[in-house]
């Protein structure tokens, strides 16, 4: 509301104000239409009585009647200044009118709901006006004001842009450390000063410059939020120091050299004269101004010996850089007579250069050429008095167009008593003036200065060697032992941490990193060289960390590096190797990576991977590319293979994921990989497959994890999922033998219903033979909008189990029905039942005429009664064998459940508690960090997989049931058989007897009906007696049947038993070892060596072996 009510006198007032300064000139008397003059505004009334009070002021005439052309320049200049600071001052004046005339109540309004006062809100007033008019009228005028100042000033300040900031009178403390924490500070101040180039007023420029000097002398209060919106620094300021006025300005001198921000007069002149509100020429922002105005001052008058240090250093750098040893020696060593006397004659001109000599990198764009030294020979000294006796300098040109000189500079000196209580300055310096600068800057250029120079990238001499890839020069200074020893060459570093070992390993220049390293061998002890090697940089990375680049050096100093040193992302120098993937020479690289390791470690054991895990908890099996490196990481290596990143992914999943499909294979032949854990949102390896190309590859290697038949095929249930339309899909695999040791893999996919619809048809065509039944599962959608994927995997492994007992079954195991079912991708229901239905009717046909009745029925009821027996004596046991598996399985709970999945997740409890309880105990006060690690790896051993042996156990046994149910259903089939033949029997008999009965009748009474009544029921007779026979063929069919498959049945199920416990034996070894293995790791934390020998190779290396029979798949390409 109150921006509103502001709005239209704030335009009026910006459309005077840009109409005063573009104003036209008025029309000549001899127009034939002169407009009235419009009456003049507040800003033009101002800019007239500026005008008129500058006329007392005007410049002096000479006898001749002509002024001074610089006087009458500096004259005009001072009248436009002072014209738009009363215009500037005048716009802000009426803004805060038009701000009191707004309505009370908003006023009121804005003072209780908010902490602003009436001088914050004048300063933002007066910060809105100065901005709305900064880039059209008053900062382009300024600088155009300013513009032949500042081109020369700008012009010396690239002449001092190689200038150390040794060679500027700071007093460093701490040496090479203290130097480099200095170029660090500098550097933010740097990058504070730039932001001057994007201000927007004189009061953002001022805020840069406090920020600046704040940085300069680390405050710990500095600003969070920059001018230019961007966020927070992370960054930790070191607490405030104490510096007098003549370092600040050596300091903030070294910053405008390196920032390089043009119109430097111009700001100051805008800072200086266009702030109103704040009080400028003290306090904070006076000691602020007066120092800035000191160092412009020293730059453009005093600033020659700077100039000639830039010189010397560039030169130095520049022939370090390009390798010229001559350049080198004359300017190292100049008592030194070398034969070419054309580099001494070079040495000593550079030296005899005037001060105000242009340099030969200079802009073009400057508008004033210094003139050269005149045949007096006058040299360039470290600091002149021609800014002191102007009138001695000679001109060669008197017309020669000149700049005015700088006037003195305001002295400003800090007030004592009350400023701002933000402001941590050193107050009790003395005020810093021109006079008190002009002597304590000197540009130090003897060669010990000149060896210990840096760039702004704070590197060295010898990092410049490096970083161009000059051995030649890096020997030459290396070979100079009283200007670059040994401490110097350790302790080097530029300003982001990188030593030259360092830089020479990222350039992998093999005759760089043999200089250094035999210069560094030359160290006293070998402690000083392992201290060396792990200096890390601002990234937390040694030389280590840098070795993909140079892999041959891993052989020479593996056994100093430290391996299990972390960078800021929390990588090993092992994790860097391998995550390498476009090396060259990749799997060799990180094989001698990993061994140099694992020697490292000094404990004689398997290279502990539990030490080289990132800060996304990411391992080397999540990032390794190569499959060989992964199976040597598998093989010898003590490595958790199922450890999960933040995101819960294990290194399977990262492998699918990302396509890579060679790792998937080496992760795959492990058995110790959990195929089916799940990450946080319940997606398996499987589902997180890049794409449909892969996902078949897995479930390719699935199959082929399973146990092949007599004749090689291999069949399973792969995989199971969802589809739109509420119903599942389960992938059916087969894979058969083919040439060359390759198999032939066929792919379908069925429904739960084609499984269902498959045992019905078997049903009709085989009723005699015993099959287990897939009815009662439990639907996966109970509820719509979130599927169960745990009941989902419940019936892939019921069907699973069910396709596998079909295919061994002696009946159905060569049924071309149950071939097709996983053998044609598509399938026709309608047809297979009406086949179906014309094989039953065969088979009814074909048990008429080729089986014989049974006679005696006594015998098939002894058999089946025993076979009966037997079949329930093995029902009891396996029942009793699946209740005890069940309760085993679900001990850590007490909970016994039928459903696999739901007793898995209740068996997470306790891993659960334990992981809660961790997180308590990791915030008590004063426990060890090697306690609360171990801890937290114990949680870890207590994680459960997402299948374990008992419940595989549990599952298989549940199948065998399935069987025996089956087979006592099949014997079920004679007894009623043998059932409705007794009764068709007693049937015939009856009726015999009645028939009998009625040759009774006396005198041949009723003779025609009881004619009609004999045979009716001799047609009954007759009917069930044929009834009878058929009951007995179908009897003598399906004995035969039941009889034949009861001894197959028997081979299975012992089959199936066996392999159980085989597989129960595997899984329990591979968990357990894997439980010892987590407890060593949990034990190693606390430093504690375990009392168990050294761990066995991993179980991976051979198999299990249960009874004499190995559980080892085929073999052969995909």
């Amino acid at each position: 509301m109150i921006a509103r009510q502001m709005q239209p006198g704030l335009e009026r007032l910006f459309k005077e104000f840009n109409t005063v300064f573009d104003k036209p000139l008025p029309p000549p008397p001899s127009a034939s239409n002169i407009p009235d003059p419009v009456p003049d505004g507040p800003i033009a009334t101002a800019m007239k009585k500026a005008r008129s009070n500058s006329t007392n002021s005007a410049p002096s005439f000479r006898s001749n009647g002509h002024a001074d052309k610089r006087a009458i320049e500096d004259f005009y200049a001072e009248d436009d200044e002072d014209v738009m600071r009363g215009a500037l001052e005048t716009a802000v004046t009426a803004a805060i009118d038009l701000f009191q005339m707004v309505d009370k109540q908003q006023l009121s309004l804005l003072g209780a709901t908010t902490d602003l006062t009436g001088p914050v809100v004048e300063r933002l007033i007066e910060r809105y006006v100065t901005e709305q008019v900064h880039d059209a009228v008053l900062y382009p005028r300024l600088c155009a004001m300013k513009r032949p100042e500042d081109l020369e000033l700008e012009s010396k300040i690239r002449q001092m842009e190689f200038v150390d900031i040794s060679q500027v009178g700071i007093p460093i403390q701490g040496g090479q450390r203290g130097k480099h924490e200095l170029t660090l500070r500098l550097g933010r101040a740097v990058e504070e000063f730039r932001k001057l180039g994007v201000a927007g007023s004189p009061q953002q420029m001022m805020d840069v410059l406090l920020l600046t000097l704040k940085t300069v002398t680390q405050l710990a209060d500095v600003p969070s939020v920059a001018l230019n919106g961007s966020g927070p620094t992370s960054e930790k300021i070191s607490p405030v120091l104490t510096i007098n006025a003549d370092t600040l300005v050596s300091l903030l001198l070294v910053v405008v050299i390196r920032a390089q921000v043009r119109y430097l007069q111009a700001r100051l002149l805008y800072m200086r004269h266009f702030i109103f509100i704040d009080d400028v020429e003290s306090g904070e922002m006076g000691y602020a101004l007066s120092t800035f105005e000191a160092v412009l001052s020293y730059l453009a008058r005093d600033s020659g010996g700077l100039r000639k240090a830039s010189r010397r250093n560039h030169k130095l750098w520049q022939a370090t850089k390009k390798g010229d040893i001559k350049d080198m020696m004359t300017i190292m060593e100049p008592e030194k007579d070398l034969s070419d006397d054309e580099g001494s004659t070079e040495a000593i001109i550079d030296d005899t250069i005037d001060e105000d000599a242009p340099w030969n990198r200079s802009t073009t764009n400057s508008r004033r050429n210094s003139s050269r030294s005149s045949g007096s020979g006058r040299f360039s000294q470290a600091s002149t008095l021609n800014h002191v006796f102007p009138f001695q300098i000679k001109h060669e040109d008197e017309e020669e167009e000149r700049l005015p000189p700088l006037r003195r500079p305001k002295q400003v000196t800090m007030d004592m008593r009350s400023m701002s209580s933000s402001s941590e300055m050193s107050f009790r310096s003395r005020a810093t003036t021109i006079d008190s600068t002009s002597s304590g800057i000197e540009g130090d250029t003897s060669i010990e200065r000149l060896t210990q120079t840096e760039d702004s990238f704070g590197e060295s001499v010898p990092m410049m060697a490096i970083q161009n890839e000059r051995p030649e020069s890096l020997k030459y200074l290396l070979s100079l032992r009283n200007y670059f020893p040994l401490e110097m060459i350790l302790d080097d570093a530029n300003n982001e941490g990188t030593t030259l070992l360092s830089a020479a390993v990222q350039l992998g220049h093999t005759e760089l990193i043999d200089i250094i390293l035999d210069f560094v061998y030359q160290a006293e002890s070998e402690a000083i060289v392992v201290e060396y090697l792990a200096k890390q940089d601002i990234r937390g990375r040694s030389v280590a960390h840098y070795l993909f680049n140079a892999p041959t050096l891993i052989p020479r100093v593996g056994r100093l590096l430290p391996w299990r040193q972390k960078d800021r992302n929390g990588q090993t120098p092992l994790f860097a190797l391998c995550r390498s993937y476009d090396h060259a020479n990749y799997r060799a690289m990180v094989e001698a990576g990993l061994a140099a390791a694992t020697a490292s470690q000094g404990d004689g054991q398997q290279l502990h991977l539990d030490d080289h895990v990132d800060a996304k908890g990411n391992t080397l099996l999540h990032i390794v590319n190569d499959p060989q490196v992964a199976l040597r990481i598998l093989l010898h290596c003590d490595s958790d293979v199922n450890a999960t990143n933040d995101k819960k992914f294990t290194s399977l999943m990262v492998a699918s994921k990302y396509g890579r499909l060679d790792m998937v294979r080496a992760l795959f032949g492990d058995p110790r990989v959990d195929l089916f854990a799940k990450e946080l949102r319940g997606l398996t390896a499987v589902e997180l497959a890049k794409d449909d190309d892969v996902r078949n590859r897995i479930d390719d290697l699935i199959l082929f994890s399973g146990q092949p038949a007599a004749d090689g095929r291999i069949t399973a249930v792969v995989r199971s999922f969802f589809v739109e339309d509420a119903t599942i899909r389960l992938v059916v695999k087969s894979g058969a033998p083919s040439v060359n040791q390759s198999f032939t893999v066929t792919t379908c996919r069925r429904s739960l219903a084609d499984f269902e619809h498959l045992a019905k048809l078997l049903a009709l065509e085989n009723p005699a033979s015993w099959l287990p039944s897939i009815s009662g599962m439990r639907s996966p959608f109970q509820l719509p909008s979130k599927p169960s994927r745990a009941v989902l995997r419940d019936i892939q492994i019921r069907l699973d189990g069910f396709l596998k007992i079909l295919l061994a079954h002696s009946t159905f195991s060569t049924h071309e029905m149950l071939w097709e079912f996983f053998l044609v991708p598509d399938i026709q229901a309608d047809m297979m039942e009406q086949r179906s239905k014309l094989k039953a009717e065969t088979r009814i046909e074909t048990v008429r005429e080729e089986y014989e009745p049974v006679e005696d029925i006594r015998d098939v009821e002894r058999f089946v009664d025993h076979a009966r027996d037997m079949v329930r004596s093995v029902n009891y046991s396996t029942k009793s064998v699946a209740r005890r598996a069940n309760m085993v399985r679900a001990s850590t709970t007490g909970k016994v459940f039928r459903s696999h999945s739901v007793t898995m997740l209740i068996s997470s409890d306790l891993h659960n508690a334990w992981h809660l309880a961790s997180r308590a105990i990791s915030t008590l006060e004063g426990l060890p960090a090697t306690h609360t690690s171990a801890l937290a790896a114990y949680v870890q051993c207590l994680a459960p997989p997402s299948t374990s042996p008992y419940s595989a156990f549990h599952s298989t046994i549940l199948s065998i049931h399935s069987t025996i149910i089956a087979m006592l259903l099949s014997l079920s089939r004679p007894t009623s058989l043998i059932s409705s033949i007794n009764s068709s029997r007693k049937a015939i008999e009856r009726n015999y007897n009645s028939l009998s009965r009625s040759t009774r009748w006396p005198l041949g009474l009723l003779d025609e009906t009881r004619q009609r009544l004999n045979e009716e029921k001799e047609d009954k007779m007759r009917r069930t007696k044929e009834e009878a026979d058929e009951l007995g063929r179908e009897l003598r069919y399906t004995q035969q049947v039941v009889a034949g498959e009861l001894a197959g049945w028997q081979d299975l199920h012992e089959k199936m038993g066996r392999k159980a416990i085989r597989d129960l034996a595997k899984g329990m070894l591979i968990k357990e070892r894997t439980t010892l293995e987590c407890m060593k790791r949990a034990m190693r934390k606390l430093k504690i060596t375990p009392a168990v020998g050294s761990a066995t190779p991993s179980i991976m290396s051979a198999d299990v072996e249960v009874n004499g029979s190995s559980s080892a798949g085929p073999s052969g390409s995909l």
